[in-house]
């Protein structure tokens, strides 16, 4: 639910020019990503132009970036690498958006999933998160619209699996009690 009001909030605020006064919920920020290939991200997009500009980020921000060609490498990749975001693209030919979007965002590991849409207007971007998705980007990509979306994707992805850690933590130790 956070995900959703901060992605929300966010988009609101970049819409506004404004800077977003809505930090991330006790996790790094945006910007203490780490560096050296430490934030795995799959890029299922078709358009090399995007993906040109998805390596290039990567590159600068120390992303280890890998493309994928379909949906089934998509989720094989990304649960190997445990990456934190997937960039789907809508027009992935074998399987609905939507399908994708529930399916990559369900992984074990819980990674933040991006369509990347021609068409983006509010009731798209609610029905991406109503399926478990964390947000919708538009084509073709623009470098400052993706830096700022993984960004927060990795701040959100990185908070969740503390708490997640935490929260098996506390599980083991009060098995342990007697």
């Amino acid at each position: 639910m956070w995900s959703a009001i901060q992605s929300l909030l966010s988009r609101v605020f970049w819409l506004a020019g404004k800077p977003n006064p809505v930090p991330s919920r006790r996790g790094a920020s945006p910007e203490e990503i780490p560096s050296g290939g430490d934030v795995a991200i799959v890029g299922l997009v078709i358009d090399e132009q995007d993906r040109r500009l998805l390596a290039a980020l990567g590159g600068r921000n120390h992303w280890s970036i890998t493309f994928a060609e379909s949906f089934e490498a998509a989720q094989a990749v990304s649960t190997e690498a445990r990456a934190c975001a997937i960039l789907c693209d809508r027009d992935v030919a074998g399987r609905e958006w939507w399908e994708a979007v529930e399916n990559l965002s369900s992984s074990r590991h819980r990674p933040c999933v991006l369509l990347v849409s021609r068409v983006v207007d509010d009731y798209l971007w609610n029905e991406v998160v109503r399926r478990g998705g964390y947000d919708v980007l538009s084509k073709p990509l623009r470098e400052e619209e993706v830096a700022r979306a993984i960004k927060l994707a990795w701040a959100y992805w990185n908070s969740a699996a503390r708490r997640q850690t935490h929260s098996a933590a506390a599980q083991a130790g009060s098995l342990n009690v007697k």
